[in-house]
């Protein structure tokens, strides 16, 4: 019989490939602040691991960090940093 309401670390198969998604205005800030708060948590970032794309109008900026995901309390600090700074708009 299965568990009615499987704990956060049962539906994450820890470790595991994590997309972290930020978006913010379009400004090198953001890149270093976003890259330096996933680092504190995740370990140092490779280039390839991050991918951008710019809205439409250029005014936007969104990013996709891949990392190596340990534990629901590391996504939890990642998105409450994240959350947190004032130069993110949104994070997925």
């Amino acid at each position: 019989m299965s568990k009615p309401n499987p704990t956060s670390e049962e539906l994450f198969n820890f470790p595991c490939d994590y997309p972290v998604k930020v978006m913010g205005k379009d400004c090198d800030e953001l890149s270093v602040t976003m890259c330096s708060i996933i680092e504190r948590h995740a370990g140092k970032l490779h280039p390839n691991q991050i991918s951008s794309k710019k809205s439409s109008k250029g005014s936007y900026i969104s990013y996709t960090v891949r990392i190596v995901a340990t534990s629901r309390a590391q996504l939890d600090s990642i998105n409450q940093e994240l959350q947190d700074n004032p130069l993110v708009a949104y994070i997925l």
